[in-house]
């Protein structure tokens, strides 16, 4: 029934607890994770706003965008040694609109999300993105609390 999961991420407390949850699933006929990660361009453009941010080198072959690369890598690495396929994504744009997007592109039978992503500035300024995801997906979406 269910065996391409989108599985969005932003390496918080709450994508961890999703992680968990799916490398469990192995069992259910999952075949694939399309592992994504979406830099959001709208918390950067606030950036020049606020004083507590300072990201340096934010570009395509920047440090920032590196790290990301590193990890999704990393968690790859433990969904295929579990047997799963694995596709990686790492976008940028508006998250709750790539992810969707993804989701239709990629044909999966469901995305599985955490209850909140860890940046507190993205909450705050600009509501939530499982919220949208939830209200606008056209497959299920399962919500990891």
């Amino acid at each position: 029934m269910f065996t391409k999961i989108l599985f969005p991420t932003d390496f918080s407390e709450h994508s961890e607890k999703v992680k968990s949850e799916l490398l469990k699933l192995k069992k259910c006929n999952i075949k694939e994770i399309v592992l994504m990660h979406v830099l959001d361009v709208r918390v950067f453009s606030y950036s020049t706003m606020l004083n507590v941010i300072e990201i340096e080198n934010f570009d395509h072959e920047g440090e920032l965008v590196k790290e990301l690369r590193n990890q999704i890598e990393k968690w790859k690495d433990e969904f295929t040694a579990l047997g799963f396929n694995v596709i990686t994504v790492v976008s940028e744009g508006i998250p709750f609109q790539e992810i969707l997007k993804t989701a239709e592109d990629e044909k999966v039978s469901m995305i599985a999300i955490g209850e909140k992503g860890g940046g507190a500035v993205e909450r705050m300024l600009l509501g939530s993105t499982t919220e949208k995801i939830m209200r606008n997906a056209k497959v299920p979406v399962l919500l990891i609390r």
